[in-house]
C-alpha cells in the first residue's frame, strides 16, 4: 500500500473515531461545564480552569485537585493525590495495545494522554470484535478531549458569571462536586470496603451542613482515609468472593 493510501485510510479511521466519540462528548460536556464553574468559584481564574483541563484531562481527578487547592493543600500533596488516583491508567495502555492493528511510536504519547476511563471502555468494547486502527482511537480520544476542554471553557467563562449572581444556578452547581464524589463512592462499594465508603459518604453529607461542597468532600476523603488506614487487609480468600 502506498503512503498516500495509508494516509487516506488513517484519515478515514480518525473521522470514524471522531464520529463515534459523540456519545462520550455528550456525557463529558455538562460535567466539564460544572468543573469550569466550580473552579472559578473555588478561586481559580477562567484561564487556569481551562489550562487544567488542557494539561491534565483527568475527569474526577480535576475536581479533587480543585477541592484540595481550595482547601489550602500544598502542591506536592495535590500532585501526589492526583497521581495516585490515576495509577490505574498504567494498566490501560498495555491492555489497549493488544487490540490495535499496530502501534506507531509517534502516536503512542497522544493515545496515552487521551486514554480516559470512558475512552478505554469504548475502545475495548469496539476492539472485542475486530482489531482497532490507532487513528480511530486517536479520533475517539480527540472528540472526548475537545468536549471536555470546550465544556470547561464555557463553564469558566459563562457559567461563572451566572453563578456569581448567587441565584439558582449557583446553588445547583455547588452541589455538583459532592454529588460526583458520592457517585464515585457508590462505584467503589464492596463488601470488604463498605465501612470506608459509608464513613466517607456520611462525613461528606454532614459536612455540607456547615461548609461549601468542595470542603465537605475533602472532609469526607480524610474521614474515609482515616478509617481505611485502621482496617486490616482482607485475606485473599475473602477478596476472591467479592
Amino acid at each position: 500500500m502506498s503512503d498516500d493510501a495509508v494516509a487516506v485510510s488513517a484519515w478515514r479511521s480518525g473521522r470514524r473515531g471522531l464520529r463515534d466519540s459523540v456519545s462520550l462528548a455528550v456525557g463529558y460536556a455538562p460535567i466539564a461545564f460544572s468543573f469550569g464553574v466550580i473552579s472559578v468559584q473555588a478561586g481559580l481564574s477562567p484561564w487556569q480552569a481551562v489550562a487544567i483541563s488542557l494539561l491534565v484531562f483527568a475527569g474526577a481527578s480535576q475536581f479533587v485537585m480543585v477541592a484540595m487547592m481550595a482547601a489550602g493543600s500544598g502542591g506536592l500533596t495535590v500532585l501526589s493525590a492526583v497521581v495516585m488516583m490515576n495509577l490505574r491508567h498504567l494498566f490501560y495502555g498495555p491492555a489497549l495495545a493488544t487490540r490495535l492493528t499496530s502501534m506507531p511510536r509517534r502516536l503512542a504519547p497522544w493515545l496515552a494522554f487521551g486514554l480516559t476511563d470512558e475512552v478505554f471502555a469504548t475502545a475495548m468494547a469496539k476492539g472485542a470484535s475486530r482489531p482497532l486502527a490507532p487513528a480511530w482511537c486517536l479520533g475517539l480520544a480527540a472528540g472526548a478531549y475537545l468536549a471536555w476542554v470546550g465544556g470547561t471553557a464555557l463553564g469558566a467563562g459563562v457559567g461563572a458569571g451566572w453563578a456569581s449572581d448567587g441565584g439558582y444556578v449557583a446553588q445547583a452547581l455547588d452541589f455538583v462536586l459532592p454529588a460526583l464524589f458520592l457517585a464515585l463512592l457508590a462505584q467503589a462499594w464492596r463488601r470488604a470496603r463498605w465501612p470506608v465508603v459509608a464513613v466517607a459518604a456520611g462525613a461528606t453529607l454532614l459536612g455540607m451542613v456547615w461548609w461549601p461542597g468542595h470542603v465537605a468532600m475533602l472532609v469526607g476523603m480524610l474521614a474515609g482515609a482515616a478509617v481505611g488506614s485502621r482496617r486490616p487487609r482482607p485475606a485473599c480468600s475473602e477478596e476472591a468472593t467479592i
